[in-house]
Parts: C-alpha cells; structure tokens; sequence
C-alpha cells in the first residue's frame, strides 16, 4: 500500500505535472490567442524551465534551515500562486513573466520530496518510493494533460492552470496532514553544500539528465504541430494521443519502479536512455506514419520516466551534507535541457523544416546522454568489483586469524 505521505506529494507532482506539460499540447491554441508565432509560444515553456533553475538558487540560499515539511507547505503554496497568475496572463510578455513564477517552486519540491521520501522509505525502498512521487508527474500526463487540452479545444487554454493550481491546493491540504514531521538537513555552512560536486560521478548524472530530456522536449515541445501537421491526425485527437503519451509515462515509471530492486540505478539509466535515442532515430523518420507517429511518441515518453527516479536516487545517494542541493539540481537539469530542447527543437521549424525535424536535434542529445550514464554504469561496475575484492580479502584474512 502506498504510504499517506508519498500520496500527499503525488498531488504535489501531479500538479506540476499539468503545469509544466500541457503548455506543449496547448501550444496552438494558446499562440493563437496570445497572437505569437508557434516558435515563440514555445518561449513559454523555456520559461518555466528557466524559473526551475532560479528557484534552486533561491532555495540554496534561503531554505536550507527549514525544517523540511514547513518548506514543502511553502513551496505547494508557490506552485498554487504561479499557476493562479498564469490563469489571467494577458499577453506575451505577461506569460513569460508568470511561467517563470511558475517554474521557480518546481524543482525546490521535486529535490524536498525526493529527500523526504528517502528519510521515509524502508530498506531498498528508495528509488521505489522516489518513482511512487513522480508517479504523480506520470498521471499528469495520462489523465491531467489531455483533459486539459480537450479543455483547450472546447473551452480555452486557460483551463489547465486551473486544474494545476486547484490541485496545488490539494496538496498543500493532503502534505500538512500526512507528511510527518522532518528535521532539516545538517547544515555545515553554505560552502559544505557544494563539496560533493569536486567529484565526476554527479557531473556525469547532471549532464546525463540535461541531455536525456533535452533530446526528449526537442521533439516534445513541439508534438502538437506534428500530430497535426506531419502525421495529419484531426486537432481534435490530440488529447488521445497526449493520454497515450501519458500512459507511456505512467508503464516506464511504473515498470522502473517493479524491477529497481533487481538491477542498479545506474544499470537502468543508461538503458533507458539508449532506448530514447533509438526512439528519436525512428520517430525522425516514421513521424509521417501516423500509427508510428503516436506509439513512438508514447515509447520516447516512457523512456524519459523509466529513467527519472533512478537519476534522482543517483544524485542524492553520495551528497552528504548537499543532498537538497542535489536533488534540486537535478531537476535543475532536467528543465534546463526542457528549455534547450524547446529552443534546438524549434530551431529546423523556423528554418522551414517539417515539423518532425525537431527530434533531429533531440537526437544527439540523447546519444550524449547514453555516453555519459553509460560512464557512470561503468565506474559503478568497477566500484562493485572492488567492494567484492575487498570483502574476498577481509574475508580471507579473518579465516587467516581463525586458522591461527
């Protein structure tokens, strides 16, 4: 049974969840009634991304000696307010201005929860409960953002931060009752929070991350005008094809989740992100095949999700006294590669490319990123072996002690 406290900040990733993804499949709609070109409707996602990563510099700076459950009532509250203002954004410069508001508690809950969860869970449960959270990210996409872009269809964009800050609502309710309370991290001074990043291990998952979901919002960012454009499916199936997506997300993160206890996080990653790459490989050339258009896009879906909780436990799992830090860098790395994603995505489209031209570039992010998890699988293997060798050797010598 899910426990109350990993449902509570479910609610918190669902919300965001709709926040942050519905912008690519309301994308036509909204530039229409904002009258900007689809390009630079796509500015508003790179917004939001870039509101994530201030955030992580305001919580570096301010909230590490909060107690960590008074900090999450505070960032839901944020979440709420961003959305809210987002509702009523009136012009282009105005919902610039509200996606980064909205943006800047995302990756402040996503590093808090992530490290809640890890206090909380029992032995070897952490990536599971960890995945459990973002699980809420995934039901975003299956159930939240197609009904927000039928909404957008029948009544207006808008709609989706309506649901967004109403369900940031919900759980700011559901974490004051069921998330118990947490001590702050050690605090060893401002510096002590950085030291972890003097190794390679965090910089190669970092990157890993940044280039995995770039390669993935470069294609995603702009699905709707391939759905519609490319692959010539009615705009009014566009929110099936977002449920499909979203189920993809739901299966990868789910199946993560099932199998985390059996193979390493590292070992998972870089499989999920290989698996990416290829996905794009296809998605470039088969995005015309409407059938192929729509289970590549739920595949690529599912490879990004299968891969996010076990990048987020590699992150905080060595951070000592940085594990805040650490796992809101990492989701500081995941919408900077959403927003370099959107802007290298949309970059052949103003070059008068076919819409599908955007995975081209989603393409080489992605095969960097498998490099650099491929990197780290490979020094955890050489870790392994030399845990094992020096087990053999304590174990040899103890058997020494005995025999004499």
């Amino acid at each position: 049974m899910l426990p109350k406290h990993v449902f509570a900040l479910a609610l918190g990733t669902l919300a965001l969840g709709i926040a942050e993804f519905s912008m690519m499949s309301i994308l036509l709609p909204t530039a229409e009634d904002l009258a900007v070109s689809v390009p630079e409707a796509g500015h508003f996602i790179s917004a939001y991304a870039t509101g994530v990563c201030a955030g992580v510099a305001l919580m570096v700076t301010v909230a590490r000696k909060i107690p960590l459950k008074r900090l999450l009532l505070i960032i839901a509250g944020l979440i709420c307010l961003g959305n809210a203002l987002t509702i009523f954004a009136p012009s282009y410069s105005l919902m610039i201005v509200s996606r980064f508001i909205a943006g800047l508690p995302h990756g402040a809950f996503f590093g808090v929860g992530s490290i809640v969860c890890a206090k909380l869970a029992g032995p070897g449960k952490a990536s599971h409960d960890v995945s459990m959270m973002v699980a809420g990210m995934t039901i975003a996409n299956l159930g939240g953002v197609p009904l927000a872009s039928f909404l957008a269809w029948a009544l207006s964009w808008r709609a989706a931060f309506v649901i967004a800050a109403f369900l940031a609502l919900l759980a700011l309710l559901a974490i004051r009752l069921w998330v118990p309370q947490t001590e702050p991290l050690p605090d060893r001074g401002f510096k002590a929070q950085f030291r972890f990043l003097g190794t390679l291990e965090p910089w190669l998952v970092l990157g890993a991350i940044g280039l995995g979901n770039g390669g993935f919002f470069a294609y995603y960012s702009y699905v709707n005008p391939v759905i519609e454009h490319v692959a010539e499916i009615p705009a009014s199936m566009m929110s099936l094809v977002i449920t499909l997506a979203g189920a993809g997300m739901v299966l990868g993160n789910l199946f993560c989740a099932k199998i985390s206890s059996r193979f390493s996080d590292p070992s998972l990653a870089a499989a999920g992100q290989g698996c990416l790459f290829i996905t794009l490989v296809a998605l470039f050339f088969m995005a015309h095949w409407a059938p192929a258009a729509i289970l590549l896009t739920a595949l690529a879906a599912a490879c990004v999700f299968f891969i996010s909780g076990p990048e987020q436990v590699m992150m905080i799992e060595n951070a000592g006294e940085g594990q805040l830090l650490a796992a809101a860098l990492a989701q500081c790395s995941f919408n900077a590669g959403n927003a370099v994603g959107a802007w290298l995505g949309g970059l052949p489209i103003e070059a008068g490319k076919a819409a599908n031209w955007a995975a081209m570039p989603g393409i080489f992010l992605a095969l960097a990123g498998f490099g650099l998890l491929f990197a780290k699988w490979q020094i955890h293997l050489v870790r392994q072996r030399e845990r094992m060798e020096d087990r053999v050797e304590a174990l040899q010598e103890a058997l020494k002690e005995k025999k004499n």
